[in-house]
């Protein structure tokens, strides 16, 4: 089984946005991308990436947050196409980032045109609602959505109350049955894994229940760079922005199982900025390691 991993794709643009149309923190969002983020992160790039994405042929493209800028309904709609040109509903699997929910009248939108991505084969009386599971073969993945609407100038996030009681009980039915586990989230995970204007306001929270049933791997985003964290057996995996000029990259990780052991490979492959002609990726990092089954 192969993953993909990439993240915070940051694909929209502004240009026929004006200043003057915006209210409250839509403001500085929009001074930031017209400032900085509309030179970092180019299109180009991201279909570049993407090309390469799909040449590895993936069971499963996991995509952690911030496909937009500031969570306008024409951004929604632009990555709503996007989508739908990475793969189909069953190959890529999504949680939101705060820049998808950036505004109260944002998180309406994401749902409702990216609704079969985030919530793909949730079973009926729950689509809609997080966390999200996906069984794949051996493989339990766990989808938690942090994207709400923060304060001007903050970056937070937050689960809701369902999130926190339900994540143990799937936490803990995933290994009962012998599953890897594998959980998608957009902020980092753990306490003081970034400063408190990016962080998830309720890590600590979140920690206790990881501690109690520690799944096996965390894809995250929303720090624009490349970390790999070891947390008790778990292993996980913050990947930059897939559009950025300077460090796109993703992470494939190709899981195969082998009776009383899974063993992993995962390979991280960035963007090659010296290529001639358009650029290509290549590995620039690997490691692999094994997990004993765990008794049903």
């Amino acid at each position: 089984m192969r993953l993909i991993h990439l993240t915070d794709p940051h694909l929209s643009h502004l240009d026929d946005v004006k200043f003057a149309q915006l209210r409250g923190k839509r403001w500085s969002g929009f001074v930031s991308w017209h400032k900085n983020r509309r030179k970092k992160y180019l299109p180009g790039v991201l279909q570049q990436l993407c090309k390469a994405v799909q040449a590895e042929n993936a069971d499963q493209i996991l995509v952690t947050g911030d496909l937009v800028q500031i969570g306008m309904i024409a951004e929604i709609q632009m990555a709503a196409h996007w989508l739908h040109s990475l793969g189909t509903a069953e190959q890529v699997m999504l949680v939101p980032g705060n820049h998808d929910v950036y505004a109260r009248d944002s998180e309406n939108d994401v749902k409702r045109l990216w609704g079969e991505y985030l919530f793909q084969g949730q079973v009926e009386g729950t689509k809609g609602q997080w966390p999200v599971v996906r069984q794949c073969g051996p493989l339990t993945l766990i989808g938690l959505s942090t994207a709400s609407v923060s304060p001007l100038f903050m970056a937070s996030g937050k689960l809701d109350e369902k999130q926190l009681r339900t994540l143990p009980v799937l936490l803990k039915q995933a290994r009962a049955a012998g599953q890897l586990v594998a959980i998608l989230i957009h902020h980092p995970p753990l306490p003081g894994m970034t400063g408190y204007r990016k962080s998830l306001v309720n890590a600590a929270e979140l920690e206790v229940i990881l501690a109690a049933e520690p799944p096996d791997m965390m894809f995250y985003g929303h720090l624009h760079r490349n970390q790999e964290t070891r947390w008790h057996d778990a292993r996980i995996y913050c990947t930059t922005a897939a559009s950025s000029v300077a460090d796109a990259a993703y992470r494939v990780i190709d899981l195969e199982d082998s009776g009383d052991h899974f063993s992993l490979t995962m390979q991280l492959k960035a963007i090659d900025a010296g290529a001639k002609g358009s650029p290509g990726f290549v590995s620039i990092d690997e490691n692999s390691w094994t997990i004993r089954r765990r008794p049903t």
